[in-house]
């Protein structure tokens, strides 16, 4: 399960990224969908050899909850794809992104009690979600305009 959730964290980056871009949005959730669907098979293994069982119901339950994080994000991108201008919903989208990534932190702090070998992924995993939620902001601001530009330059210019 470890591999989707270094991914996800991509896939919220370029969703993010994405919301200047609307027409990408598809592909991304589609393939953020199907990883998710690896990530439940592997989870719900996961869960059944978890030792003690309280640890495999944690997991269990974590992966759930970070599926309704993704059908959010995914009707999300939908609702975007559908009225791409619309800026509530772009802040809408943007937020769904944080919560998906912290279901994220949440699934792998359950698969490390679960596993204690998963501390270096849940180190790697948190420092790239605050990388990508810093991102997040900068987007949402240089999206806005409320970034001084140094030389004239707009934000158009450097993505």
């Amino acid at each position: 399960p470890v591999n989707f959730l270094f991914l996800l964290p991509v896939f919220l980056f370029q969703m993010t990224k994405s919301v200047t871009n609307p027409e990408e949005l598809g592909g991304l959730a589609s393939q953020m969908t199907n990883d998710y669907g690896h990530l439940a098979l592997q989870g719900r293994m996961a869960a059944a050899t978890a030792e003690p069982e309280e640890i495999g119901f944690q997991i269990k339950t974590r992966v759930q909850e970070l599926g309704h994080g993704c059908i959010f994000l995914v009707q999300k991108a939908g609702a975007l794809q559908i009225c791409p201008t619309d800026s509530y919903t772009k802040r809408e989208l943007i937020e769904c992104a944080r919560a998906v990534t912290e279901k994220v932190s949440l699934v792998l702090s359950a698969l490390q009690a679960g596993n204690k070998g998963t501390q270096a992924c849940i180190t790697a995993a948190s420092a790239v979600s605050g990388i990508i939620a810093d991102l997040d902001t900068t987007i949402m601001f240089a999206t806005a305009g409320t970034l001084n530009a140094e030389n004239n330059e707009s934000f158009a210019d450097h993505r």
